[in-house]
C-alpha cells in the first residue's frame, strides 16, 4: 500500500485504541450490565470479558499488505469480545463471509479486508442493544450517548480510511463496503452512522465541487466503489446476490451495482432503507 494510506491507518488504529480506552474507562457500569443481558437471556455459551473491543486485528497490518475491501459490519458479538480474539467478524458471520470472498472474488478475507464496525459495544447479537437500552435503568441516558458517540466516530474513522485508500478513484483503490443495512434506516441502531457518514460524503463532495470537480456526487448518490448490502449472517448477503446479480457480468460488476442501489436506498430520499 502507499505511504500514505498506510500512515493513514496508523493514525486511525492509535486514535481507535485511544477512544476504547476512554470510553472503557468512562463507562465501567456496562460490563455488569453486559453480564446481566447475558443471563436474562439465557446464554449460556460464554461469558462477556470485553464491554467495549478494539479490533486487534488492525495491528497485523504492515505496508507491504494489499487491501482491497474497507468492510463495515455492526457491533463486537459473542466471539469478537473474547480476550483470545478481540477481532471483528470471527463467528459464524465472518466465515460466511470469509468463503464468499475467497470463492467468488479471489480475496484472502483476512489479509486483504479491513474490518471496522458501526460501534464497538458489545452485545450477543446487535439486536440486543436495544435490550441493553432497557435494562440500563439510571444508566440508559450515558449508555445512549456512548452508542450515537462511537457511531459518530466509527463513521469518521471508515470514511477516512476510505479516503486515504484512494475513495474508489484509481487503480488499486479500496471498495467501502457496508454491511447490514435494516438498522441504518431513520430511528433504527444505527442510524446516527448513518446521519454521520452522510455528512461526511456530502462535506467531502461540496468541496470537490468546489474545487471545479466533474465526478462531485449529488445528495444520496453513492461515490465510487461505496456499497451497501445485507448481513453476511444467515446468508443474507449470499441470497441478496443471487437474486440481483446478473450473470453475464463479474462478481465486481454486480457489486458496484447492487452496491450502489443499496447506498441511493440508504443514504437518499432521507434515509429509507
Amino acid at each position: 500500500m502507499r505511504s500514505a494510506a498506510y500512515a493513514e491507518l496508523d493514525s486511525v488504529r492509535r486514535e481507535f485504541r485511544a477512544l476504547v480506552r476512554r470510553w472503557s474507562a468512562e463507562h465501567s457500569y456496562l460490563g455488569p450490565l453486559q453480564e446481566r443481558l447475558r443471563e436474562e437471556l439465557g446464554y449460556g455459551d460464554y461469558r462477556v470479558e470485553t464491554s467495549i473491543v478494539y479490533n486487534e486485528a488492525l495491528d497485523a497490518v504492515r505496508t507491504g499488505d494489499s487491501i482491497r475491501v474497507l468492510l463495515v459490519a455492526d457491533n463486537p458479538g459473542k466471539k469478537e469480545q473474547l480476550e483470545v480474539n478481540r477481532r471483528y467478524l470471527v463467528g459464524q458471520s465472518g466465515k460466511l463471509a470469509a468463503g464468499w470472498f475467497e470463492r467468488e472474488l479471489g480475496i484472502d478475507f483476512r489479509r486483504e479486508v479491513l474490518i471496522l464496525n458501526k460501534t464497538p459495544v458489545h452485545t450477543p447479537k446487535t439486536a440486543e442493544l436495544r435490550q441493553l437500552l432497557a435494562l440500563a435503568g439510571p444508566e440508559r441516558g450515558r449508555l445512549e450517548a456512548l452508542l450515537a458517540e462511537s457511531q459518530r466516530a466509527m463513521a469518521d474513522l471508515a470514511w477516512r480510511l476510505f479516503l486515504a485508500f484512494g475513495a474508489g478513484r484509481g487503480a488499486g483503490s479500496a471498495a467501502l463496503w457496508i454491511s447490514g443495512r435494516g438498522e441504518l434506516r431513520r430511528g433504527g441502531l444505527f442510524s446516527a452512522y448513518r446521519e454521520e457518514l452522510s455528512r461526511l460524503v456530502q462535506a467531502a463532495s461540496s468541496k470537490r465541487r468546489g474545487a471545479g470537480a466533474r465526478s462531485a456526487a449529488e445528495p444520496g448518490e453513492a461515490p465510487p466503489r461505496a456499497w451497501v448490502f445485507n448481513h453476511f449472517s444467515m446468508n443474507q448477503f449470499a441470497l441478496e446476490m443471487k437474486r440481483k446479480s446478473d450473470v453475464a457480468h463479474s462478481a465486481w460488476d454486480n457489486l458496484e451495482r447492487i452496491g450502489s442501489d443499496n447506498w441511493r436506498g440508504v443514504f437518499g430520499q432521507g434515509g429509507a432503507a
